[in-house]
């Protein structure tokens, strides 16, 4: 079990290097992002009402296929105010996966208002695929 990180901001930055080592294929890719998940949910075990870490978490598991989960996750860090464009985006990314494309466009269009954190990222998406 990995230890917890000093702060939010250590988790998210750790969280992001594994993601980013899954994607470089300098890391086993599942494994990369499980150590992902790891990090984010002993963080959000402390922090539970972080909105950083609800929507890296549902970022991570978009990239994971899991898009049921993290549209619970990206969905309740919306509703806990988040102004993340991030969070709004990946959420589309989670909802057209799921086949939801209306809702996927209101959520785009929802994320194109918005300013983007610095903390979080945009789950990997290939607009071509859709």
């Amino acid at each position: 079990m990995p230890l917890l990180p000093a702060t939010v901001n250590d988790a998210l930055r750790t969280a992001r290097q594994h993601v980013h080592a899954a994607f470089a294929g300098t890391h086993d890719a599942d494994a990369a992002l499980q150590a992902a998940c790891a990090v984010l949910d002993d963080a959000l075990g402390v922090h539970a009402d972080d909105t950083r870490l609800l929507t890296a978490l549902g970022t991570v598991y978009c990239d994971r296929g899991q898009y049921a989960q993290a549209s619970a996750l990206l969905r309740r860090a919306l509703a806990m105010g988040s102004d993340d464009r991030h969070a709004a985006f990946n959420l589309g990314v989670a909802l057209l996966n799921l086949g939801r494309s209306s809702q996927a466009r209101t959520a785009f269009n929802t994320a194109a208002t918005m300013t983007a954190s610095a903390h979080t990222w945009e789950a990997w998406f290939d607009p071509q695929a859709h």
